[in-house]
């Protein structure tokens, strides 16, 4: 198990958030991310319920498949919240938190752009240019047939197996839970299902495909506030409606057209 957290509201954290410079073992240049003017900690927090599409909470995480790791060792579970309906309605929660998430983004931007000469490598960026190498965290999604936006999403991994601190390494596991907070023995994450997550900074990379940089979210749990099986199914679409047919009639499930189509 991951060392517990201490998750704190959000937007109490963003106006406190602070970055500072140091540098690893190959003197290579390091951000660290933390919140508290006084006492800094580790920004940690509670995500709002989203509808996730592709989760990879349990078992062996993203293991195997098609983006995925052909080693074990290097597995991740992964959790994406996107601002998708929630029982046809336009989900409320997810706009302020991604309102949030820029705001820490823009903190990270300012702050490399400050120091892009250390950092990048680079000098007399401007700060748009400098946020162009930036990976934000809240993606956008478009349609792949006609480039349309469709919708934003925050995407969270978390490594399967961490170091123990002896030369070895150690299984995690994700708390699976319900809207209460309860702990699901054998709980699973299914597409479409409406979650809530503890998130945190897990770290600030840099150099990624050359001079890119972002913010790593992870998460230790999460909450299926309301499963796919049990949001609203769609009752009409009203759209046909406003189709007129000379031949249309109401539907009869008892009409047996296939079981006279094929029989003898």
């Amino acid at each position: 198990m991951m060392t517990r957290r201490n998750y704190g509201k959000l937007d109490e954290q963003v106006p406190e958030i602070v970055f500072a410079l140091g540098a690893d073992r190959q003197g290579k240049p390091t951000i660290t991310m933390m919140t508290g003017a006084s006492a800094p900690v580790e920004v940690a927090f509670l995500t709002p319920a989203c509808v996730t599409n592709w989760p990879r909470c349990t078992g062996d995480g993203n293991f195997g498949t098609m983006w995925g790791p052909t080693d074990v060792q290097k597995a991740k579970f992964s959790l994406d919240l996107t601002d998708g309906a929630i029982n046809g309605e336009v989900n409320p929660h997810f706009s302020p938190f991604s309102a949030l998430m820029e705001q820490v983004d823009d903190k990270l931007l300012d702050f490399v752009h400050n120091n892009q000469l250390k950092v990048l490598g680079r000098k007399n960026l401007a700060r748009e240019e400098v946020k162009m190498l930036q990976i934000r965290t809240v993606r956008p999604k478009y349609d792949k047939g006609s480039g349309v936006l469709i919708g934003h999403s925050v995407q969270m991994s978390t490594s399967k197996y961490a170091w123990d601190g002896m030369g070895g390494k150690f299984a995690r596991t994700i708390n699976v839970c319900d809207y209460t907070g309860t702990v699901v023995p054998n709980g699973n994450v299914a597409p479409g299902d409406v979650v809530a997550a503890t998130c945190f900074a897990n770290q600030v990379y840099t150099g990624v495909g050359g001079d890119k940089f972002g913010i790593h979210w992870s998460f230790e749990d999460v909450s299926v506030v309301c499963q796919r099986s049990k949001l609203e199914v769609r009752s009409s679409v009203p759209i046909f409606g406003t189709l007129t047919y000379d031949f249309a009639s109401i539907y009869d499930g008892s009409t047996g057209v296939m079981e006279t189509q094929f029989s003898d």
